[in-house]
């Protein structure tokens, strides 16, 4: 039985690991071209060779997402190797999790280049050519922290928001321009992935780890989003949940948010914060 991404030709940055891999195990087993593309090579490798034990269809290609020609060069490739490209993923990130006071410029601009620069050139890029082939979806991955923001998160609040802010402006204006492509808005809350740094300081709290969806799980409600055409899709049910206590309370949420830098349930209950 042929699925709705039977045959599609999908690109995912960030693509080795995390729900980018999650992406694109899951792509590739409902039948699509499935290019994974990362800077982690020897991630890369990896993937593919699994892939190839099941019988997947999935390519992998070394990108720096914060490299706009290489962006290009490597969309162009994908387009002509497959004949088309229906679906781009800008999911590559970092959390750049810390004090801000702490952070030297140079951190926070790393940031800021990973998860919004390399967002916007690659929409940018992937826009040009599905408006020339006249289809294609453009998926960008913000956050929970793009609707709401959390301490010890500056860099990553900051670039997400715009993410955020960003793909709801190019959307309407594909939309008043009646273009055949899709700009769609993904927006997770806390996943189990190495972003996470579980259990470490600053880190997600060991204790709380039953809060934390699943790659796997996120990447099935992407899927699932824009199968439905949702324009956007917040996949995680402890990301629904923060952002219906902010809409009921800002204030309590952002004050509850402490409970983030504790590492214990004692720790909490003493309220002892460990943020060094």
């Amino acid at each position: 039985m042929k699925t709705f991404y039977y045959d599609k030709v999908a690109a995912v940055t960030g693509g080795a690991s995390g729900i980018g891999k999650a992406l694109i195990v899951k792509l590739a087993k409902a039948g699509a071209i499935a290019w994974a593309l990362d800077r982690d090579e020897a991630a890369l490798k990896a993937l593919a060779d699994e892939g190839k034990k099941y019988n997947l269809t999935i390519k992998t290609a070394v990108l720096d997402v914060t490299d706009p020609k290489a962006v290009r060069e490597t969309m162009r490739r994908i387009a002509a190797e497959s004949k088309t490209l229906d679906l781009w993923f800008n999911n590559a990130g970092i959390s750049g999790m810390g004090s801000f006071l702490m952070q030297t410029p140079e951190e926070f601009t790393k940031v800021v280049a990973l998860n919004l620069e390399a967002v916007v050139a690659g929409t940018r890029e992937a826009l040009k050519l599905m408006e020339n082939q006249g289809t294609g979806v453009v998926v960008n991955t913000a956050s929970v922290a793009g609707h709401l923001s959390a301490p010890f998160l500056a860099a990553y609040c900051t670039t997400k928001h715009a993410v955020v802010g960003f793909t709801r402006a190019v959307r309407e204006e594909m939309r008043l321009m009646d273009s055949p492509v899709r700009v769609v808005l993904a927006s997770p809350g806390f996943v189990d992935t190495k972003m996470i740094a579980r259990g470490e300081k600053l880190g997600f709290p060991d204790w709380l780890k039953w809060a934390l969806s699943t790659p796997d799980a996120v990447a099935e409600e992407i899927l699932t989003g824009i199968r439905k055409g949702a324009e956007e899709i917040f996949p995680t049910q402890n990301g629904r949940w923060m952002l219906r206590a902010y809409r009921l309370a800002p204030r309590a949420t952002m004050r509850g948010s402490k409970v983030l830098l504790t590492q214990s349930l004692k720790d909490l209950i003493l309220n002892r914060f460990k943020v060094g």
